[in-house]
């Protein structure tokens, strides 16, 4: 299931705002996480309306946002200190607070994603969102919500190539379980620690 043509259209403008945010702070990135992240890397085979962000600086990734046509949310039933574009109202777009992944993660696995010729969108290494979605399931209530522990599988299974060393220290550092990725070994995850 590909992304829908709306998110496709919005994750332009996101990537418009980002590479403002990446020219005015001197080449830093603001990372998009979550679901969203997830949304990406599996091409929609789960969809979130959630866009987060983690950036250095909040104010200029607000400046490059409001710059790219987002508002900040007023609107009533919708959490305040996000932003939506006037255009997909149905998405959210907010700024996560701290390091990403409290700093545990290596920023040079970084993935640029170009969304079109003006901008890219950097997304987390798919091991540390694999670890990341494997550590929201535990935290999450994992008997009653299984979303987060199916967007790890999916991930895992989908993933082109995968560094399983970092992947299980990832997951020991984020205190998540690998073996509730399963039996999906699949060719492209050779490592013969994997069971």
């Amino acid at each position: 299931m590909p992304l829908p043509d709306d998110y496709r259209s919005l994750l332009n403008v996101l990537a418009t705002a980002c590479s403002s945010y990446q020219q005015t702070t001197g080449g830093a990135l603001a990372v998009l996480v979550g679901g969203a992240a997830a949304a990406i890397y599996t091409d929609g085979l789960f969809m979130s309306g959630d866009f987060d962000f983690v950036a250095a600086s909040d104010d200029h990734l607000k400046a490059a946002l409001l710059a790219a046509g987002f508002v900040e949310e007023t609107r009533q039933g919708r959490l305040s200190g996000g932003f939506y574009h006037p255009s997909y109202p149905e998405y959210g777009v907010e700024q996560v607070s701290g390091p990403l992944f409290d700093g545990r993660s290596d920023p040079d696995r970084l993935v640029l994603i170009r969304a079109h010729a003006a901008g890219e969108i950097a997304l987390p290494a798919v091991e540390d969102l694999i670890a990341d979605r494997l550590a929201q399931h535990e935290v999450r209530g994992s008997h009653t919500d299984h979303s987060r522990l199916e967007q790890a599988k999916a991930m895992f299974r989908l993933a082109p190539k995968l560094d399983i060393s970092y992947l299980k220290r990832r997951i020991e550092q984020e205190q998540g379980d690998f073996d509730l990725l399963g039996p999906i070994m699949d060719s492209h995850h050779d490592d013969p620690d994997v069971s």
